[in-house]
């Protein structure tokens, strides 16, 4: 029995000391991400162009430039402007759309950029990679053509409106290594705690699986850069459903 006792108090001692090794290199991840970028940057951000500009001139090159270059694009795409706190839906240049942002959190990654290093990262468009979402990017509906106007009429009347019962939370993935996660601000009638708990579990368990795979292979932890936004429901859906799949993202902080 005393034995038994023994064993337990090891096999505890050492799950313990596993979380807190894991712990551990998740706090230290983003200081580690911010000194290898910033390694990067360094030859980068001293071109001879970039320090020809005063910061005030380069932010605004900065703007200029990425909207210019999204504007050569055909397809929708999608600018978000931090300090306006406003999302826009553009395309050649033209707003299509506006919608403001009601809620926004950045990781601490972005407050250590210098202006040069904006430059550097957002005087192109960002691109999405890949994305992940509680919505479909197309919206289908498989109906039998109606014989005539009254069974027409009928239809309309049976056919729900779901646009604010579905809660809508989805995340960009650009290049990078940025991530924009969005989420639809529902009415609170609505429920949504288990919709979000399960989105954000899927991400959660895909981060855990990562960082105790760096840590066994004594690696850097993963981190990546985010920007969480709340923005109107219906706004998130369209604009999730408006932007194609590799679209372009302008960032602007």
């Amino acid at each position: 029995m005393k034995t038994l006792k023994i064993l337990a108090l090891l096999l505890g001692l050492m799950i313990l000391g596993a979380l807190s090794w894991l712990l551990i290199s998740a706090m230290k991840a983003p200081h580690s991400f911010i000194e290898e970028f910033k390694t990067e940057m360094a030859g980068i951000k001293n071109n001879k162009v970039i320090l020809s500009y005063p910061d005030d001139l380069l932010e605004r090159k900065t703007r200029l430039d990425s909207r210019l270059a999204m504007s050569d694009d055909d397809s929708i795409g999608l600018r978000i402007n931090l300090k306006e706190k406003f999302l826009y839906l553009e395309i050649k240049g033209i707003v299509l759309h506006k919608t403001p942002i009601l809620e926004q959190k950045s990781s601490s990654f972005f407050k250590h950029l210098s202006v040069a290093e904006k430059y550097v990262l957002f005087h192109n468009p960002l691109t999405i990679q890949k994305d992940d979402a509680t919505i479909s990017k197309d919206q289908f509906q498989e109906v039998i053509a109606p014989k005539d106007t009254i069974e027409a009429a009928k239809m309309t009347e049976i056919i729900p409106d779901t646009t604010l019962t579905e809660p809508v939370m989805y995340r960009l993935y650009l290049n990078h290594g940025i991530r924009v996660q969005i989420t639809g601000q529902l009415p609170d009638s609505i429920p949504q705690f288990w919709p979000r708990f399960r989105f954000d579990y899927r991400d959660r368990y895909k981060y855990l699986k990562e960082l105790t795979r760096s840590v066994i292979r004594n690696k850097p932890a993963p981190y990546q850069p985010t920007i969480s936004l709340v923005i109107n429901s219906r706004d998130a859906e369209a604009i999730y459903r408006a932007v194609p799949k590799k679209g372009n993202v302008i960032l602007e902080l």
